[in-house]
């Protein structure tokens, strides 16, 4: 052997004794951040599967049940997997569309207590969509009215902002203080309902024969012309 390749492997030995350790570290550090990115990423998916087919089997009841009220086996699987999906997988989406599934189950049997409960989670929910919680947020206050807490049903409908549901919440904002016999307030409201629909060109017909019993007239809203065809 040369004395040059004497020298290399010298060299090489103490790069080795200096920096090996680090190298092989780091190198196993690099291999269990991997393997368990891997292994959230696998987790996350079955995750995802799992609340997904829960999700469905919760549809499935609940549209049994809409055949038939009565069917005791499809309100147990209803039952059973939404609570999985509250219980085991709280975080993901399907779990507060399972909740509101569970609400508008507990409104049909007058269980008003039970709907609450499960709209109030579908709003405390941090990641929760904010269609969902709009949607939570309009059954609220509709259960809170029917047990006859109005200003609670007031109060819910002021904390949420949502600008795509604005007219069904003033809507029910004026029915909410037209039953309390305020009619000034039905009335503000009613026309923050319509301002809107008329800049969507939407029209709702129950809202203007709400509007008509407190004395006012929904606005002409003008429907899109139509296209005509080239000759």
């Amino acid at each position: 052997m040369s004395t040059h390749d004497d020298e290399q492997l010298e060299n090489l030995k103490r790069f080795w004794q200096d920096y090996g350790t680090p190298i092989i570290v780091g190198a196993s550090i690099a291999l269990a951040v991997f393997a368990g990115w891997r292994y959230w990423q696998q987790d996350k998916l079955q995750t995802a599967t799992i609340a997904a087919n829960s999700y469905q089997a919760s549809q499935d009841a609940y549209q049994k049940l809409a055949v038939n009220p009565e069917d005791k086996a499809a309100n147990t699987d209803l039952q059973r997997e939404a609570q999985k999906l509250l219980q085991e997988y709280p975080a993901t989406p399907y779990a507060s569309n399972a909740a509101l599934l569970l609400a508008k189950r507990a409104i049909e049997l007058k269980d008003y207590k039970e709907a609450e409960k499960q709209l109030r989670f579908v709003l405390n929910q941090e990641k929760a969509d904010a269609g969902l919680k709009s949607v939570a947020t309009l059954r609220l206050a509709t259960v809170l009215a029917e047990i006859g807490d109005s200003k609670g049903a007031l109060a819910a409908l002021n904390g949420d902002s949502n600008a795509a549901f604005t007219p069904s919440r003033e809507e029910l904002r004026g029915d909410l203080l037209k039953a309390s016999d305020d009619i000034n307030g039905a009335q503000k409201a009613y026309q923050a309902a319509a301002k809107v629909l008329v800049e969507r060109q939407e029209q709702r017909p129950l809202l203007e024969m709400k509007m008509a019993d407190v004395g006012l007239e929904m606005p002409q809203i003008k429907q899109p012309a139509l296209i005509k065809e080239p000759s």
